[in-house]
Order: C-alpha cells, then sequence, then structure tokens
C-alpha cells in the first residue's frame, strides 16, 4: 500500500489527500507551504494551486514584464573651456582692480545722491472734532435654546456583515460534519496562531469523534472596521467516540476575531470565553 511522502501514513490508491497531514496525494509536494486560498500544500516554487488555480506569488511575474532595470545615463563632463564673461584665465591682480574701482564708483553714486535731496517737511497735523460718546445699548434678552433631539445609540453591525460572517462559519460547520480538511483551513487566516498545529489538532480529533451534531449562533458582532469584526460564537456539540460508541454532548462560547483577506472574512484568533 503506497504512502504519503510528508507523514508516511499508508493510503489507497486514487486517494487525493492524506487523512492525517492533508497532502495533496496525487501530485506530491515538497515542503510545508499551503495554499491561501483552498489550503492545499504547494511547493514554494509553484505559482499557481493546482487545486484552486489561485496564484501564489507575483515577483518573478513582476521581474519579467517590467524587464530588467535601466542603467543610468552617464552624461560627458562639461568642457574644460572658460564660459563666456568668466575671469578664468585673467591675472589675479587685475581682476582685484576691477573689483576695487567698482566698489569706489558705488560709494560715490551713493553720497551723491543723499546729499541732493532732503526728506520732505512733515505735514502739520489738522485737529478733528471729538466723536460724542455712544450711547447706551440696552441688554438683549437671553435666549434659551430649545431642547435638541436625544443622541442617537451606537449603530448596530450591519445586516450583511452578519449574513458574511455566519456563511464563514457555516463552511467550518460543514468542514468537521464532512471531515474535509481543506475546506476546513479555508476558513482560517493565514496569520492564524499556530496554523500547522490547527490543522494536525483537528485531523487527530476526527480519528477519534464523529460528529452527530453540530449547531452554532451568533451572540454578538462587533465591527471595528471595513475589514477586521468581533464575533461572539456559541457551538453546541454532540460527538460519538469511534472506539466506545459513547455519546457526549457539549457547548462552548468562543470571543471570535475575523479579518477580511482575498474578499473573504476568516478566522484571525479565537479565544474560549464563559458564557
Amino acid at each position: 500500500m503506497p504512502q504519503c511522502p510528508h507523514c508516511q501514513t499508508p493510503y489507497e490508491s486514487g486517494q487525493r489527500y492524506c487523512t492525517m497531514c492533508g497532502s495533496f496525494l496525487l501530485h506530491p509536494e515538497q515542503g510545508d507551504t499551503f495554499c491561501p486560498q483552498c489550503g492545499v500544500r504547494v511547493s514554494p516554487r509553484q505559482e499557481f494551486c493546482h487545486e484552486c488555480d489561485a496564484p501564489l506569488k507575483g515577483a518573478k511575474a513582476a521581474v519579467d514584464v517590467l524587464g530588467p532595470e535601466a542603467e543610468p545615463e552617464v552624461l560627458p563632463p562639461e568642457s574644460a573651456a572658460p564660459r563666456p564673461g568668466s575671469t578664468r584665465g585673467m591675472p589675479t591682480w587685475l581682476v582685484g582692480l576691477l573689483v576695487g574701482s567698482g566698489i569706489v564708483i558705488i560709494i560715490l553714486l551713493v553720497l551723491l545722491f543723499s546729499r541732493g535731496t532732503s526728506p520732505p517737511p512733515a505735514p502739520t497735523p489738522t485737529p478733528q472734532a471729538e466723536a460724542p460718546p455712544p450711547a447706551p445699548q440696552a441688554p438683549a434678552p437671553a435666549v434659551t435654546p430649545a431642547p435638541g433631539p436625544p443622541a442617537a445609540p451606537a449603530p448596530a453591525a450591519p445586516a450583511d456583515l452578519k449574513e458574511e460572517l455566519q456563511s464563514a462559519l457555516s463552511t467550518l460547520r460543514e468542514a468537521q460534519l464532512h471531515k474535509d480538511i481543506v475546506q476546513f483551513m479555508s476558513v482560517y487566516s493565514l496569520t492564524f496562531p499556530d496554523l500547522t498545529e490547527k490543522r494536525a489538532n483537528t485531523l487527530k480529533n476526527w480519528e477519534q469523534f464523529d460528529f452527530t451534531n453540530l449547531v452554532f449562533t451568533v451572540d454578538k458582532i462587533q465591527s471595528l472596521d471595513p475589514n477586521n469584526a468581533i464575533a461572539w460564537v456559541t457551538w453546541y456539540i454532540d460527538t460519538r467516540n469511534r472506539q466506545s460508541q459513547e455519546l457526549t454532548s457539549s457547548s462552548q462560547t468562543f470571543q471570535v476575531r475575523f479579518v477580511k483577506e482575498l474578499g473573504k472574512w476568516r478566522i484571525r484568533s479565537l479565544e474560549e470565553v464563559e458564557k
């Protein structure tokens, strides 16, 4: 019987995914790189996912389209010939003589202009009649402002946001019931803490238990911004132990933080809380 190239778990011929690590068995890939769209294992050198055709990297494509960076044009050095009007090539004493003569001429012109002109006499101020004091004005009557409308309550989360979050949770529920690891991991963000450990623990639980019933309720939603939201979700779970056939019922409440990635809401983090 063939074995998974990653975890050495035996599998049936023609089986698409490993039940232990979720590796794609028809075209085994090396490494621990997963598609951000469907969660299937891919090669770090792939540009498109072989399962959902999602783009995996774009750096190489950008280089192919833009071409190599053009080298800066090196301009030829300026000619060493003196420019018109420059003092290059003139003796130093001649330059100093010209500058000194110009300064003496400017000083003489200033002295002649200042002696030939005198400031005009200051105008005699004209006496002005004093203006009569303003008449006292009666104080304006106090105006009592009309009471305004009461403050509006804080807006609730939009209905379309609740429907989108419930759709993501419904996908998670279907993946649990059918034990579909690819569909299960597609609901989690690539930045979810310990994403690889979450995948391994889920596969391990599926080997021990079967879900006989799985229901959730969304108790409250808080929108942080267009791409972040928090929801309080309660799960009601009925499971059967695959070895002892014992039935167990439980409920758990989580504070789930969602983030919008590639146009879909995914679970960024979750924390169990007491209801």
